[in-house]
């Protein structure tokens, strides 16, 4: 009896001392996911990256070519510097136009591509760029890349104002309106290699808007604004999930970006928060959006903050959504955002990550508004 009582006893004492350690693992792991809704992860101060989104490959060398097909590009290549040349335009104008249609065709002039695309830049006849039989001219394309008063009728390149202080991807972007808007900054590399072995100077001076018809803008011929190198520890910051706890609100606030609709309590706290850590942007939240009945904006859920214009044919612009996205994800450890649409993706607190966002069948994600490359959307719990 004696060896049982003292054996119950330890086996006692064991148990007591589990249980108390199972109270603890579970009082250290409460603490932690506190802790993890208290402080924003990521956060650090008024510190905001900005740059290339998540996802994106980044600027990286393009897998090395056969002898056959760098021939090929070498002479493709001093083809579009010929126009560029001859029209007096800078060798960054080149670059662009190498970096460019080595992500549409790895500078090849192909006769496919997606839907009816062809040539070195993938230019669609159904959108203007001319007929199949001009694009695969590669002067022709070169020309049609350019732009300028002649046909075809969508802008080229002179046609962008204030290109030359884009990076090398935006301004390839303007031109181009391609759903993978950072893609061509991975290409600069082989650009310059293909450059050296074509012997083509692209620190070469000019005019950037040579061949331009009307106006052209004053200033805005700066270095290109260094947002190309997607490698280099910089972008849009992604992170792990947020598991808040968030009960549903009524819209109970009026609305203080001044629509003079309704909007949650919550919404109209982060409104305050974003003034205040945002130096006060453009905002609008509450809207009636008719042509979207499963809008946040109705439910006083959602607000849009604006960014001055379309961000693709802008750095500075880019540079300023970026910083609001990475505030806004900073942040929604305690301000309960669900999610952010920004410069053609969207992140989900549930996820932590960024994806490509393609309009929801009702937006056209190609267009400035509705890829939100001129605002940040962010919506709330």
């Amino acid at each position: 009896m004696l060896m049982e009582r003292e054996a119950g006893g330890a086996l006692g004492a064991v148990a007591g001392k589990t249980m108390a350690l199972k109270a603890l693992g579970v009082m250290t792991i409460l603490g932690l996911f506190a802790l993890v809704l208290i402080v924003p992860f990521g956060a650090g101060g008024d510190r905001f990256v900005a740059g290339c989104p998540a996802g994106d490959a980044g600027r990286v060398d393009d897998p090395a070519a056969d002898a056959p097909t760098r021939a090929r590009q070498v002479a493709f290549a001093k083809i579009i510097d010929s126009v560029a040349v001859a029209r007096g335009l800078p060798g960054r104008a080149t670059l662009v136009a190498l970096m460019t249609s080595l992500q549409e065709s790895q500078l090849e002039n192909i006769d496919y591509g997606d839907r009816d695309s062809v040539g070195l830049f993938q230019q669609r006849p159904s959108a203007g760029w001319g007929t199949v039989q001009q694009i695969l001219d590669p002067t022709y394309a070169a020309e049609a890349f350019f732009g300028g008063p002649k046909p075809p009728s969508p802008p080229g390149l002179v046609d962008i104002d204030g290109w030359p202080s884009m990076s090398y991807t935006e301004a390839a972007q303007a031109v181009q309106v391609s759903a993978f808007p950072n893609a061509y900054a991975r290409h600069e590399r082989t650009a310059r290699q293909i450059a050296s072995e074509a012997g083509i100077d692209l620190e070469r001076a000019g005019d950037p808007y040579a061949g331009r018809s009307g106006p052209k803008p004053t200033g805005g011929t700066g270095q290109p604004a260094a947002l190309d190198n997607c490698d280099e520890g910089q972008g849009l910051i992604a992170g792990q999930p947020v598991n808040g706890v968030w009960p549903p609100q009524d819209q109970s606030a009026t609305d203080p970006t001044g629509t003079g609709g309704m909007v949650t309590p919550r919404t109209a706290l982060w409104v305050g928060q974003a003034r205040a850590a945002l130096a006060n942007p453009p905002m609008s939240c509450w809207d009636r959006h008719a042509w979207n009945p499963t809008s946040d904006h109705p439910k006083g859920k959602a607000c849009d903050v604006m960014v001055g214009g379309d961000a693709r044919r802008s750095a500075p612009l880019r540079s300023k959504g970026d910083k609001i996205a990475n505030w806004t994800i900073q942040t929604a450890g305690t301000t309960g955002v669900r999610y952010v649409i920004w410069y053609g993706k969207i992140w989900s607190s549930r996820t932590g990550q960024w994806k490509p966002y393609g309009g929801g069948g009702i937006y056209d994600p190609n267009d400035a508004t509705g890829g939100h490359f001129d605002h940040v959307h962010v919506s709330m719990y």
